[in-house]
């Protein structure tokens, strides 16, 4: 049987060199653990959009020196407005509060915070190796007679690159993405699963468009056809956007690409029934230039049976590879923040009495739990955004409704679950409950000096 890691990891081979990849390298830099990042796309690649930082993923990136660093490239921002078509707030759902939380939340454009990662992954001396796709995970067991002499520093997990080079670890994270090509040698029948909803957008300029006095963004606003997204983006919020969902037929890889590139059909799919919107989403519309239209379709994965994919627990899955949220309530990329940060800290605390196989469990159950709590956030925050008549055929409770108002002493605070998480004491929670049933003492949380701050 392979033997799990006992102390922390010599060398950490991650598997993706997106948000998730980038930041648990430069977690585990804080922490004195060594790692590689294999990204499969050129270094100048740009998916575009934009993503929200929220305050539980704030909270980690401050603790490894980069919230100031994606902060001077984002927009500060505290609620979403919902708005009838009379432009009046009927609810307001809380992305992030100084006051409570810690923290406003952060609208930041995809490529600018990725630039930052590398910047920062660079400046730690952390290699990383662009146009370097995974081909295939050869071997995950230690060779016994290995293990007898040193099964810690044994770089066991073996895998090569589509280019033909071989290279070893002593784990592999796969930070690949919903498609991940990890997930599909473990799990080859754990496809991600089209969701039926497209998400049409578009970004235009402020000044384009009508906005009422005192209206709040960014905002939701809602009409017959459903809820028409109203998001200003870039530090000084010149830019919007915009963009609405819809229900929509799965197409095959041609089929999508095909709708990728037919901009106008785009462009006449979300002017569908222009005159059913309330006019500052009619100025969107006017505003859209028909050449920069695109969409994301939303995909979902089925809870996987585990995250650990070896025998030893030495190739994990994080972030979109692991679990797939669509970006309703804007916690994907907040997730794979806290999924890292928190495999971060546990790797540094591996010992004897608390090793890989064990604690990682404890991580996946807490993670997995956490992540269906979000997902069900997200059916209902999707649910209130449908077209009138389909929302009608919908049980109670299926809606949601603002339930999570601040006040100023705090009251109502139903989010604080989500906001408030403390993930180092988490980490530390799982430490001393294994060393307990191990029958050690329990050292104090820190003492050993693994801290990513």
């Amino acid at each position: 049987m392979a033997q799990s890691l006992t102390q922390p990891p010599t060398e950490v081979a991650i598997i993706g060199g997106g948000l998730a990849g980038l930041t648990l390298a430069i977690a585990l830099h804080r922490l004195k653990i060594p790692s590689t990042v294999y990204e499969a796309r050129p270094e100048d690649y740009n998916l575009g959009g934009g993503l929200i930082l929220s305050p539980n993923a704030l909270g980690a990136l401050d603790k490894i020196g980069l919230y100031e660093r994606v902060r001077s490239k984002a927009l500060e921002f505290d609620k979403l407005f919902f708005k009838d078509d009379q432009d009046e707030t009927t609810d307001i759902y809380y992305f992030g509060s100084k006051a409570v939380y810690g923290y406003q939340a952060l609208r930041i454009m995809r490529k600018d915070l990725l630039n930052e990662l590398v910047a920062t992954v660079r400046e730690c001396g952390i290699p990383v190796h662009f146009n370097s796709a995974l081909a295939t995970i050869t071997n995950t067991d230690p060779n016994p007679a290995d293990v007898t002499q040193d099964p810690n520093h044994n770089h066991n997990v073996e895998f090569t690159l589509t280019n033909g080079r071989t290279v070893s670890a002593s784990l592999l994270v796969g930070a690949d993405g919903i498609h991940s090509t990890v997930r599909s040698i473990f799990l080859p029948e754990a496809k991600s699963k089209y969701a039926g909803i497209l998400g049409i957008n578009c970004v235009v300029q402020r000044s384009q468009l009508r906005i009422p006095d005192d209206y709040g963004l960014p905002a939701i606003a809602m009409g017959k056809p459903g809820g028409f997204l109203l998001v200003p983006q870039k530090p000084d919020g010149s830019e919007l956007y915009v963009g609405a969902q819809r229900l929509f037929p799965e197409l095959d890889p041609a089929g999508w690409n095909a709708l990728r590139q037919d901009k106008q059909r785009l462009y006449s799919m979300i002017h569908e029934n222009k005159a059913e919107w309330p006019d500052i989403v009619q100025s969107a519309l006017e505003a859209m230039p028909v050449d920069s239209m695109g969409f994301w379709a939303f995909h979902s994965l089925q809870p996987l049976p585990s995250w650990l994919l070896s025998e030893a627990r030495n190739v994990i899955l994080v972030g979109d590879a692991a679990h797939a949220i669509p970006p309703t309530v804007g916690q994907g990329a907040n997730q794979a923040v806290e999924d890292v940060y928190t495999l971060a800290l546990l790797l540094s605390k591996l010992s004897p009495d608390t090793p890989l196989d064990k604690i990682a469990v404890l991580w996946q159950s807490y993670r997995q739990e956490r992540v269906q709590r979000i997902l069900d956030l997200t059916q209902q925050m999707n649910a209130k955004r449908l077209p009138t008549a389909e929302k009608a055929n919908l049980p109670a409770g299926a809606i949601w409704t603002e339930s999570s108002f601040l006040s100023p002493d705090g009251d109502r605070d139903e989010l604080g679950w989500l906001y408030k998480c403390d993930l180092s004491n988490e980490v530390e929670s799982w430490v001393q409950e294994l060393r307990l049933s191990a029958g050690s003492p329990l050292q104090h949380a820190g003492q050993d000096g693994h801290q990513a701050e």
